[in-house]
């Protein structure tokens, strides 16, 4: 059996910085569970540091995935969002080299690019919008941009 944990700091966060004594024997609990757990335990996490230590030490892999390198980010425009553009908009060097050019992009970043764009019409859907879009989508999750109000998914 394979068990997923999502947002794990939620679950390992560190006891040292448990303001009740439950915080920490849910913490001891959970990670006597996994220890006897007979299976494969995957956790993921945006925020590594939010874990605890002990938890940390009994992980056997830790994988980082970072940003997408630029023929990354090429590949993932053309098989996510390309399809998005009338074909008689080119994708041209220029183009490219801009697109190179926005650091820090993930996956994720593309995936809701897309679910934003499905929405327009063909006709309205540009480069220069889909370049846009994946430059505030960086922006977001480094704080530059700030949203007041509700989002909705």
């Amino acid at each position: 059996a394979i068990l997923f944990f999502d947002e794990a700091d939620t679950f390992l966060f560190p006891r040292k910085n448990a303001l009740r004594s439950w915080e920490v024997s849910f913490t001891n609990e959970f990670l006597t569970q996994i220890e006897n757990f007979q299976g494969i335990v995957v956790f993921a996490t945006n925020h590594i540091e939010g874990l605890d230590t002990a938890a940390l030490r009994r992980f056997r892999f830790k994988v980082e995935f970072r940003p997408l390198k630029p023929e990354g980010v090429v590949r993932l425009y053309e098989k996510l969002l390309m399809p998005l553009i009338p074909e008689a908009n080119a994708l041209t060097e220029e183009i490219l080299e801009r697109l190179r050019d926005i650091k820090g992009l993930t996956p994720g970043d593309f995936a809701t690019v897309r679910e934003k764009f499905l929405f327009l019409e063909p006709s309205d859907i540009t480069h220069e919008r889909l370049l846009e879009a994946l430059k505030e989508e960086v922006a977001y999750r480094e704080g530059e941009k700030r949203i007041s109000g509700f989002m909705c998914s």
